[in-house]
């Protein structure tokens, strides 16, 4: 979202590119029960605005927290 931003410009297949890492994002928090709907809605958000960065981080902390869980 902010490469989108700053050249002012969308190219359809990167749109579609967001819309389905945000679909991910989604799926991915939606089930968790230790987390809470702010938090939900925080990562959604980052996914949105740091695309590939933002996925990469919400994976690494729900693999943390599956981790802190089985301990």
């Amino acid at each position: 979202m902010i490469v989108f931003v700053l050249l002012q410009s969308v190219q359809p297949l990167l749109a579609l590119m967001l819309a389905g890492m945000v679909y991910l994002a989604v799926i991915e928090v939606r089930p968790r029960q230790d987390m809470t709907l702010q938090s939900k809605v925080w990562w959604v958000m980052l996914v949105l605005l740091f695309n590939v960065v933002g996925l990469i981080a919400l994976r690494i902390y729900t693999f943390v927290l599956d981790r802190r869980a089985r301990a």
